[in-house]
């Protein structure tokens, strides 16, 4: 953990924000044999700041070094019945069935949106906006051991220093970013039978999905007129896991994806003067796994890593 030092500062801003601590959201339903129609959010959240309008805001300075543990757990009990398999009778133990479950574990560290498409607003005198995280998020949703799983989406983010003006702000001069630590994002499913999408849309099946995503330094603007400076030195893992424990298991409709981005920056017009700079250190491991002793079909992996992005605010 940072020491306060680390968070001294010249800077006269008109919002400060400094967060220093250990922040859990923890959600575990045990010893079960049935889930339907079941949510589970665990969210840890620092330093936010969301408007509509900037008003006389000039700067916008905000410092984390929090530790975030956000998780989402789904035990099967420990009962045993009698089977009737090959010819006779046989203990197995009773494992739980999952029907239309969402888990969601989020952690959020320095986040600034100014504007809405809604609300008029300006950012007339808004000149410097600095953010700087010591990183330490850990996102993970499970669900251990079930039997069957259908209809289940898992959801694990983890994002640090987001930056969205959505204003017309002629006076803003300087953005700076500066990200240092780790991110993982862990989605697991343990199951004997089959996991698959059950629910239609106008007709078309949902897939079951798991999704695991890591992100730090983003910045949405239409402008800046000096400075854009971006720095990451970061260890980001997310990972999705399908794992069959049966001896004739299926998977049916389903998507993986998992994602790592460092140093994402969409802006609308680069002027002149603007100098903008990306340095990523970083270790990034996206990746899907599943591990099925039967038919796999209708299935979707993607694994995505990306660092230091430049592009078009739409």
């Amino acid at each position: 953990m940072a020491s306060t030092s680390a968070f001294a500062t010249d800077v006269d801003a008109d919002i400060s924000q400094f967060a220093i601590g250990i922040q859990e959201a923890l959600n575990d339903i045990e010893d079960v044999t049935k889930v339907k129609v079941g949510v589970q959010e665990a969210v840890n959240a620092a330093n936010l700041v969301s408007k509509a309008s900037a008003g006389n805001l000039d700067t916008i300075l905000q410092k984390s070094a929090v530790e975030q543990d956000a998780e989402n757990s789904i035990e099967s009990g420990y009962s045993w019945d009698w089977n009737w398999k090959k010819h006779k009778w046989e203990m197995e133990r009773d494992y739980v069935t999952i029907d239309d479950v969402t888990q969601s574990a989020t952690n959020v560290a320095n986040s600034v949106s100014l504007g809405d498409d809604d609300i008029p607003g300006t950012a007339n005198v808004l000149d410097w906006i600095k953010q700087g995280a010591f990183v330490d998020q850990y996102a993970t949703n499970d669900i251990a051991v079930a039997d069957t799983v259908l209809d289940v989406s898992q959801t694990a983010v983890n994002a640090s220093n987001l930056i969205t003006v959505d204003l017309d702000a002629p006076d803003l001069d300087k953005i700076e970013q500066v990200a240092v630590g780790d991110q993982d994002a862990l989605n697991t499913i343990q199951f004997k039978k089959w996991i698959d999408g059950n629910a239609t849309v106008d007709g078309e099946v949902v897939p079951s999905t798991q999704d695991a995503t890591n992100v730090i330094n983003s910045v949405s603007v239409k402008s800046v007129n000096y400075t854009l400076a971006q720095f990451s030195a970061v260890d980001q893992k997310a990972r999705n896991v399908a794992d069959s424990v049966g001896s004739n298991s299926n998977i049916w409709d389903f998507e993986q994806t998992a994602v790592n981005a460092t140093n994402l920056v969409s802006i609308d017009e680069i002027d002149v003067g603007l100098g903008i700079s990306q340095v990523a250190f970083v270790s990034q491991n996206a990746s899907n796994l599943i591990d099925a002793n039967g038919t796999v079909e209708a299935v979707v992996q993607s694994a995505t890593n990306v660092a230091n992005s430049i592009g078009d605010m739409n």
